[in-house]
C-alpha cells in the first residue's frame, strides 16, 4: 500500500510539473468565442470635415457611440471598413481621452474633437490589436475612427473642424 501511494504520488508531480506543449493564447488577438458574429456598419447620420474657412474637405457616414455599452465596443471585432465610414464617437463632456486598438482588426485614424467641434489630435494609422494608449493629448468631446489613411488622402490637420447630423435629430 505503501508504495502504492508513492507511485501514485511521483506520477501525480511528473505530470504537474511536464510543461504543456499546448500552445500559448496571444493576449492581443480575440478569443474565437468573444463575438457570435461581426458588428455590421449602422449608417446613422453624416458627418463632413470642414477646412478653416468652413468649407467641406471630405465627408462620411457615420454610425454613432454615444453611451457606455457602445463606446466599449466601438470598432471592436470588425474586419473591415469602407473608406467613406466612420464611428463617431459623442462623450456627455470635454476632457483628454485615451483610446487603445485591442480586438480591433482594422488600422484606424483616430480623430480627437473638442467640444467647439474643432480638431485637436490626430493619432495617423493606429496598429491594430494594440494594447498601447493612443491619448487626445487635449481636451476633447468628439472622436471619430476613419480607416487609416483617411487623414492622410484627404489632407486633414489639428484646426479643421467638423459638423455631423444624425438621421434621428432635427437640430445639433
Amino acid at each position: 500500500m505503501k508504495y502504492y501511494i508513492a507511485f501514485t504520488l511521483i506520477i501525480v508531480i511528473t505530470i504537474s510539473c511536464t510543461e504543456s506543449k499546448k500552445p500559448k493564447p496571444n493576449p492581443n488577438l480575440p478569443p474565437k468565442y468573444a463575438i457570435k458574429a461581426e458588428p455590421k456598419f449602422q449608417h446613422q447620420g453624416n458627418l463632413h470635415f470642414l477646412s478653416r474657412k468652413g468649407s467641406e474637405v471630405a465627408s462620411i457616414k457615420i454610425e454613432v457611440a454615444d453611451d457606455n455599452a457602445k463606446r466599449e465596443q466601438g470598432m471592436m471585432y470588425r474586419k473591415s471598413m469602407a473608406a467613406n465610414e466612420g464611428m463617431l464617437f459623442i462623450f456627455p463632456d470635454e476632457r483628454r481621452r485615451s483610446f487603445w486598438m485591442k480586438n480591433c482588426h482594422v488600422s484606424l485614424d483616430i480623430i480627437f474633437v473638442n467640444s467647439n467641434k474643432e480638431i485637436v489630435h490626430i493619432a495617423e494609422n493606429c496598429e491594430p490589436y494594440s494594447l498601447k494608449s493612443i491619448p487626445s493629448f487635449e481636451y476633447a468631446q468628439y472622436v471619430v475612427e476613419v480607416k487609416a489613411g483617411y487623414c492622410h488622402e484627404f489632407g486633414l490637420h489639428v484646426g479643421n473642424a467638423i459638423d455631423y447630423k444624425l438621421f434621428n435629430e432635427l437640430n445639433f
